[in-house]
Protein backbone atom coordinates (compact mmCIF):
# COMPACT_ATOMS: atom_id res chain seq x y z
CA UNK A 1 0.00 0.00 0.00
CA UNK A 2 3.22 2.50 0.64
CA UNK A 3 4.82 2.02 -2.72
CA UNK A 4 4.59 4.57 -5.16
CA UNK A 5 3.02 2.92 -7.76
CA UNK A 6 0.14 1.59 -5.40
CA UNK A 7 -0.53 4.24 -3.19
CA UNK A 8 -1.31 6.66 -6.07
CA UNK A 9 -3.31 3.97 -8.06
CA UNK A 10 -6.11 5.05 -6.51
CA UNK A 11 -6.27 8.52 -7.22
CA UNK A 12 -5.64 8.45 -10.33
CA UNK A 13 -8.53 5.85 -10.41
CA UNK A 14 -10.67 8.07 -8.36
CA UNK A 15 -9.90 10.74 -10.75
CA UNK A 16 -10.41 9.28 -13.92
CA UNK A 17 -14.16 8.28 -13.05
CA UNK A 18 -14.79 11.97 -11.53
CA UNK A 19 -13.70 13.35 -14.94
CA UNK A 20 -16.04 11.17 -16.68
CA UNK A 21 -18.92 12.02 -15.39
CA UNK A 22 -18.45 15.58 -15.71
CA UNK A 23 -16.45 14.92 -19.65
CA UNK A 24 -20.07 14.68 -20.91
CA UNK A 25 -23.58 15.96 -20.22
CA UNK A 26 -26.85 13.48 -19.08
CA UNK A 27 -28.04 11.47 -21.31
CA UNK A 28 -31.31 12.70 -22.99
CA UNK A 29 -34.37 10.73 -23.31
CA UNK A 30 -34.04 9.02 -27.56
CA UNK A 31 -37.47 10.21 -28.98
CA UNK A 32 -39.04 9.00 -32.16
CA UNK A 33 -38.40 12.44 -34.50
CA UNK A 34 -36.05 12.12 -36.95
CA UNK A 35 -33.57 15.16 -36.82
CA UNK A 36 -34.92 16.05 -33.30
CA UNK A 37 -32.72 18.09 -30.65
CA UNK A 38 -32.60 15.08 -28.51
CA UNK A 39 -32.13 12.63 -31.68
CA UNK A 40 -29.00 14.75 -32.91
CA UNK A 41 -28.27 14.67 -28.83
CA UNK A 42 -26.00 11.46 -29.35
CA UNK A 43 -24.42 12.84 -32.39
CA UNK A 44 -23.31 16.10 -31.36
CA UNK A 45 -22.04 15.00 -28.45
CA UNK A 46 -20.41 11.59 -29.56
CA UNK A 47 -16.76 12.29 -28.91
CA UNK A 48 -17.72 13.30 -25.35
CA UNK A 49 -19.59 10.49 -24.42
CA UNK A 50 -17.43 7.62 -26.01
CA UNK A 51 -14.18 9.69 -23.98
CA UNK A 52 -16.48 8.96 -21.29
CA UNK A 53 -16.96 5.20 -21.75
CA UNK A 54 -12.83 4.81 -22.12
CA UNK A 55 -12.64 6.90 -19.12
CA UNK A 56 -14.62 4.57 -17.02
CA UNK A 57 -12.77 1.53 -18.47
CA UNK A 58 -9.27 2.75 -17.79
CA UNK A 59 -10.56 4.16 -14.11
CA UNK A 60 -12.03 0.23 -13.81
CA UNK A 61 -8.92 -1.46 -14.44
CA UNK A 62 -6.40 1.07 -12.35
CA UNK A 63 -9.22 0.15 -9.36
CA UNK A 64 -8.95 -3.41 -9.69
CA UNK A 65 -4.98 -2.92 -9.01
CA UNK A 66 -5.85 -1.03 -6.17
CA UNK A 67 -8.62 -3.61 -5.09
CA UNK A 68 -6.05 -6.40 -4.91
CA UNK A 69 -3.58 -4.38 -2.67
CA UNK A 70 -6.61 -3.14 -0.47
CA UNK A 71 -7.56 -6.90 -0.35
CA UNK A 72 -4.12 -7.84 1.10
CA UNK A 73 -3.79 -5.30 3.07
CA UNK A 74 -7.29 -5.99 5.02
CA UNK A 75 -6.47 -9.94 5.09
CA UNK A 76 -3.00 -8.81 7.05
CA UNK A 77 -4.69 -6.60 9.54
CA UNK A 78 -7.44 -9.32 10.51
CA UNK A 79 -5.49 -11.89 10.52
CA UNK A 80 -5.78 -15.60 9.58
CA UNK A 81 -9.43 -15.47 10.45
CA UNK A 82 -10.04 -12.54 7.54
CA UNK A 83 -13.85 -12.50 7.40
CA UNK A 84 -14.08 -8.85 5.85
CA UNK A 85 -10.90 -9.24 3.23
CA UNK A 86 -14.00 -11.44 0.85
CA UNK A 87 -16.59 -8.97 1.24
CA UNK A 88 -14.05 -5.86 0.04
CA UNK A 89 -12.81 -7.70 -2.94
CA UNK A 90 -15.98 -8.91 -3.80
CA UNK A 91 -17.99 -5.80 -3.18
CA UNK A 92 -15.23 -3.15 -5.26
CA UNK A 93 -15.13 -6.18 -8.00
CA UNK A 94 -18.85 -6.23 -8.61
CA UNK A 95 -19.00 -2.75 -8.69
CA UNK A 96 -16.46 -1.89 -11.14
CA UNK A 97 -17.66 -4.37 -13.26
CA UNK A 98 -21.46 -3.04 -13.32
CA UNK A 99 -19.23 0.67 -14.63
CA UNK A 100 -18.00 -1.47 -17.22
CA UNK A 101 -21.04 -2.88 -18.72
CA UNK A 102 -22.70 0.49 -17.97
CA UNK A 103 -19.59 1.99 -20.54
CA UNK A 104 -20.54 -0.51 -22.79
CA UNK A 105 -24.75 -0.06 -23.56
CA UNK A 106 -23.13 3.99 -23.23
CA UNK A 107 -21.24 3.23 -26.53
CA UNK A 108 -23.76 0.87 -27.82
CA UNK A 109 -26.19 3.56 -27.59
CA UNK A 110 -24.43 6.05 -28.94
CA UNK A 111 -23.38 4.37 -32.27
CA UNK A 112 -27.59 3.27 -32.38
CA UNK A 113 -28.59 6.76 -32.11
CA UNK A 114 -25.86 8.10 -34.69
CA UNK A 115 -26.62 4.95 -37.31
CA UNK A 116 -30.24 6.22 -37.24
CA UNK A 117 -29.34 9.96 -38.14
CA UNK A 118 -26.95 8.58 -40.94
CA UNK A 119 -29.53 6.88 -42.46
CA UNK A 120 -32.71 8.63 -41.38
CA UNK A 121 -34.66 6.09 -39.98
CA UNK A 122 -36.64 5.68 -37.31
CA UNK A 123 -36.79 1.70 -36.55
CA UNK A 124 -34.31 1.21 -33.89
CA UNK A 125 -35.97 4.31 -31.17
CA UNK A 126 -37.21 1.42 -29.02
CA UNK A 127 -34.06 -0.35 -28.89
CA UNK A 128 -32.53 2.83 -28.30
CA UNK A 129 -34.85 3.62 -25.66
CA UNK A 130 -34.06 0.40 -23.85
CA UNK A 131 -30.33 0.95 -23.67
CA UNK A 132 -31.14 4.35 -22.33
CA UNK A 133 -32.95 2.62 -19.28
CA UNK A 134 -30.28 -0.24 -18.53
CA UNK A 135 -27.12 2.29 -18.67
CA UNK A 136 -29.23 4.66 -16.08
CA UNK A 137 -30.57 1.63 -13.97
CA UNK A 138 -26.81 -0.12 -13.77
CA UNK A 139 -25.81 3.23 -12.44
CA UNK A 140 -28.31 2.94 -9.76
CA UNK A 141 -27.39 -0.12 -8.82
CA UNK A 142 -23.66 -0.29 -8.63
CA UNK A 143 -24.43 1.75 -5.39
CA UNK A 144 -25.05 -1.30 -3.54
CA UNK A 145 -22.06 -3.49 -3.82
CA UNK A 146 -19.78 -0.06 -3.93
CA UNK A 147 -21.79 0.38 -0.37
CA UNK A 148 -20.31 -3.16 0.81
CA UNK A 149 -17.01 -2.37 -0.45
CA UNK A 150 -17.16 0.91 1.56
CA UNK A 151 -18.81 -0.78 4.54
CA UNK A 152 -16.31 -3.71 4.80
CA UNK A 153 -13.27 -1.64 4.64
CA UNK A 154 -14.39 0.94 7.19
CA UNK A 155 -15.41 -1.60 9.76
CA UNK A 156 -11.92 -3.30 9.57
CA UNK A 157 -10.53 -0.25 10.57
CA UNK A 158 -12.68 -0.02 13.57
CA UNK A 159 -12.02 -3.23 14.41
CA UNK A 160 -8.18 -3.46 13.96
CA UNK A 161 -7.95 0.05 15.12
CA UNK A 162 -5.18 -0.21 12.73
CA UNK A 163 -5.52 3.65 11.49
CA UNK A 164 -7.56 6.45 13.16
CA UNK A 165 -11.14 5.39 14.28
CA UNK A 166 -12.57 8.90 12.69
CA UNK A 167 -11.76 7.20 9.23
CA UNK A 168 -13.19 4.49 9.99
CA UNK A 169 -16.24 6.09 10.77
CA UNK A 170 -16.40 8.37 8.20
CA UNK A 171 -16.03 5.16 5.91
CA UNK A 172 -19.23 3.67 7.94
CA UNK A 173 -21.53 7.09 7.09
CA UNK A 174 -19.95 6.96 3.48
CA UNK A 175 -21.47 3.31 3.36
CA UNK A 176 -24.31 3.94 4.73
CA UNK A 177 -25.28 6.97 2.63
CA UNK A 178 -23.96 5.17 -0.85
CA UNK A 179 -26.63 2.40 0.41
CA UNK A 180 -29.49 4.82 1.07
CA UNK A 181 -28.63 6.57 -2.20
CA UNK A 182 -28.82 2.92 -3.90
CA UNK A 183 -32.10 2.25 -2.51
CA UNK A 184 -33.74 5.63 -3.18
CA UNK A 185 -32.56 6.33 -6.79
CA UNK A 186 -35.02 3.10 -8.48
CA UNK A 187 -37.71 4.12 -6.01
CA UNK A 188 -37.59 7.94 -7.86
CA UNK A 189 -35.48 9.76 -5.27
CA UNK A 190 -34.18 12.79 -6.82
CA UNK A 191 -30.59 13.27 -5.61
CA UNK A 192 -29.11 14.44 -8.64
CA UNK A 193 -26.34 16.70 -7.35
CA UNK A 194 -25.36 14.10 -4.31
CA UNK A 195 -25.04 11.23 -7.00
CA UNK A 196 -22.03 12.26 -8.54
CA UNK A 197 -20.40 13.76 -5.32
CA UNK A 198 -20.09 10.21 -4.23
CA UNK A 199 -17.33 9.45 -6.03
CA UNK A 200 -15.59 12.56 -4.92
CA UNK A 201 -15.91 11.65 -0.97
CA UNK A 202 -15.34 8.15 -1.61
CA UNK A 203 -11.72 9.82 -3.38
CA UNK A 204 -11.18 11.52 -0.86
CA UNK A 205 -11.72 8.89 2.08
CA UNK A 206 -9.45 6.42 0.03
CA UNK A 207 -6.60 9.18 -0.38
CA UNK A 208 -7.02 9.59 3.51
CA UNK A 209 -6.20 6.37 4.01
CA UNK A 210 -2.89 6.71 1.62
CA UNK A 211 -1.95 10.00 3.46
CA UNK A 212 -2.21 8.31 7.10
CA UNK A 213 -0.35 5.72 5.98
CA UNK A 214 2.29 7.45 4.44
CA UNK A 215 2.35 9.74 7.04
CA UNK A 216 3.05 7.30 9.52
CA UNK A 217 5.87 5.14 7.90
CA UNK A 218 7.67 8.88 7.30
CA UNK A 219 7.54 9.51 10.98
CA UNK A 220 8.48 5.52 12.13
CA UNK A 221 11.62 6.13 9.82
CA UNK A 222 12.67 9.49 11.12
CA UNK A 223 11.64 7.98 14.59
CA UNK A 224 9.23 10.31 15.63
CA UNK A 225 6.71 7.64 16.75
CA UNK A 226 6.23 4.81 19.32
CA UNK A 227 7.68 1.73 18.27
CA UNK A 228 6.31 -0.37 15.48
CA UNK A 229 6.61 -4.37 14.76
CA UNK A 230 7.19 -4.51 11.10
CA UNK A 231 4.28 -6.70 9.78
CA UNK A 232 5.20 -7.50 6.00
CA UNK A 233 5.31 -3.74 4.91
CA UNK A 234 2.23 -2.45 6.95
CA UNK A 235 3.36 -0.74 10.54
CA UNK A 236 1.27 -2.22 12.89
CA UNK A 237 1.28 -1.15 16.75
CA UNK A 238 2.94 -3.84 18.70
CA UNK A 239 0.44 -3.45 21.16
CA UNK A 240 -1.98 -4.00 19.17
CA UNK A 241 -0.19 -7.92 17.98
CA UNK A 242 -0.29 -8.47 21.67
CA UNK A 243 -3.66 -8.78 22.08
Amino acid sequence: MERLGRDRVAAVSGVLFVVGQYVAPELVYPEEQVGGVQFTFYVNYEDRLLTQAILFGVASVLFLVFLGGLRAFVARVEGQDSRLAPVVMAGGAVAVGLVLVQAALLVALTALRGNEVGVRAQGSVWAARALFYLEGALGDIVLFPFAAFLAAAAVVLLRTRVLPRWLGWAGVALGLLVGVLGAGLPAGLDIAPLDKAISLLALAWLQDWRSVLTGRQRRRRAGQTRPWIDCGRLPVPSAWLTK
